[in-house]
């Protein structure tokens, strides 16, 4: 299963490395507080020159998932002893909250959600088989206590007796009186005495009751985790929280050992900016409205603005990818058709391009990581 905790990216990251799966989400909110002189930029275009409405994942990307017509090595000066890093301890070691955030995922595969338990989900609300404004976390989660009744009635009863992962189907009426919302085209739809059907994804649980050995022992017989006990459980997860923190650990050190040139490659650069435009416009087409009527109602005044407040993030997007690029043309990586092979179910979203570049991603990540040394 994915561990979510350990997928925590950055907004603009283009892949995330710790997790088991490609993703292009994007961070939808602008990064910092307009001040009251305007941001200004001299590393991007217009925003209106970038074509980010028919933004797609895999464009611009050869076969192997690298950007074509782009020498990342012209860019991306790499340290002499890339495949040798250095790293500190406090660098992999997951903090107690991770742990117990990630044990409470593992313990959620066996038990059920209950009244008292906090539990995380995603929902997407539709209203006659048509989705309206509000009534859709895109992603971002929320949390809820089940029997504390702060959802709509008999929101939280559906829930109970499901397991983290699973994905199903709430059905639910709007109290009278509710207030009306839209679709994304800004079309009026009724709540007030509807029937709505909520799609919910359960995330987390975070359980009332307290773990112990004999829970364990009677519920956890799974030949996956071979634990016993709670401390082998927390053993294990531990483990394995700092073998994948040692992925992101080794990438960050690699970048940070790393010189660039002065101008970053500007086709990689507008796919940055395009992705980041592309996700901010999505959202702003589900609240039924323009990309710049979005940015505004965030007091940005404007699209331009808001790209200069986030270029040093979108840069070091640029980069990361560059430095990811550069190892595959100075170690002379080919792609693995069996690594690429195990991410084959997300090829009709991302398209074969991308899905290839976080295999690569996945082969450069390994060949760091046997040279690494933990200290």
């Amino acid at each position: 299963m994915k561990l979510k905790l350990i997928c925590a990216a950055l907004g603009l990251a283009l892949l995330c490395t710790a997790c088991g799966a490609p993703s292009s989400e994007t961070d939808t909110e602008p990064t910092a507080t307009p001040a009251s002189t305007p941001a200004t930029s001299t590393t991007f275009k217009e925003a209106s020159q970038y074509d980010y409405k028919n933004y797609t994942d895999s464009q611009g990307l050869d076969e192997n998932g690298m950007f074509e017509g782009v020498k990342a090595l012209d860019y991306v000066t790499l340290p002499e002893d890339y495949k040798n890093l250095t790293v500190e301890e406090s660098a992999v070691a997951p903090s107690d909250e991770q742990v117990a955030w990630t044990i409470d995922t593992l313990v959620g595969e066996f038990a059920p959600a209950a009244n008292g338990d906090t539990v995380n989900i995603d929902y997407v609300g539709s209203v006659d088989g048509v989705e309206f404004v509000g009534g859709n976390t895109n992603g971002m989660g929320s949390d809820l206590t089940l029997g504390d009744g702060k959802f709509i009635d008999g929101f939280e009863d559906q829930i109970v007796g499901h397991k983290v992962g699973e994905h199903f189907d709430i059905t639910v009426t709007f109290p009278e009186g509710y207030n009306d919302s839209t679709d994304g085209a800004g079309n009026p739809i009724t709540l007030s005495g509807k029937e709505a059907v909520f799609a919910i994804t359960l995330n987390h649980i975070d359980y009332a009751w307290e773990l112990t050995d004999s829970w364990i022992q009677e519920n956890m017989k799974s030949d996956k985790y071979n634990v016993s006990t709670v401390e082998e459980l927390k053993n294990y997860v531990t483990s394995n929280l700092k073998d994948v923190r040692k992925e992101g650990a080794v990438m960050d050190a690699l970048v940070k050992s790393c010189s660039f040139g002065e101008t970053p490659p500007e086709p990689v650069l507008d796919y940055m900016v395009c992705r980041y435009l592309s996700s901010l416009n999505q959202y702003a087409e589900l609240e039924g409205v323009s990309l710049e009527e979005f940015i505004a109602a965030r007091q940005f005044p404007s699209v331009d603005e808001l790209l200069a407040y986030n270029e040093e993030a979108i840069v070091d997007a640029v980069k990361n990818q560059m430095v990811i690029q550069a190892v595959v043309e100075d170690a002379g990586l080919k792609l693995d058709p069996a690594v690429a092979a195990e991410y084959e179910e997300y090829v009709e979203h991302y398209g074969q391009p991308y899905v290839n570049q976080y295999a690569m991603t996945r082969q450069v990540t390994d060949l760091l990581l046997k040279g690494l040394t933990v200290k």
